[in-house]
């Protein structure tokens, strides 16, 4: 099996991400338009500041401050900071590191992808763990 395959070989490179100014209903619009679960957060530099998953929007509707109003767009956008949606400094993977390593990463997390970043610490990439199970499942074929 070969370990120290890099994890640049099987993340998905071209991105859609945001940033911390994007409202909420631009958010969702993201997430509506894209065939993604997971949106990385980042600053004018391509600096990864955060990350957002579907499941952190579908918490939004359990929110108590938001209990017995009117839930459109208009409130949402007055009412969710997307600093507050995001996990801020979530863990990453560098983009030479291994998916052997990447694998422990997900070991006993409860996350299902990870921001790549290059050595400058830029956002090159998105791996999940299904990128990981796929390659496994192929390399033991």
């Amino acid at each position: 099996m070969p370990k120290a395959t890099s994890v640049k070989t099987i993340m998905t490179a071209e991105l859609v991400v945001a940033n911390k100014f994007h409202n909420f209903s631009q958010v969702v619009r993201l997430f509506s338009e894209y065939p993604i679960h997971h949106l990385p957060v980042v600053s004018g530099n391509n600096k990864l500041e955060g990350i957002i998953s579907s499941n952190d929007i579908i918490k939004i509707f359990k929110n108590p401050n938001l209990q017995g109003k009117s839930l459109d767009l208009d409130t949402l956008d007055n009412a969710i900071n997307l600093g507050d949606l995001m996990t801020a400094n979530p863990v990453t993977i560098n983009e030479n590191e291994s998916i052997e390593q990447a694998a422990q990463i997900f070991r006993g997390r409860k996350f299902q992808a990870l921001p790549v970043v290059n050595n400058e610490g830029e956002l090159t990439g998105i791996v999940s763990l299904k990128d990981v199970l796929e390659f496994y499942a192929t390399v033991m074929a």
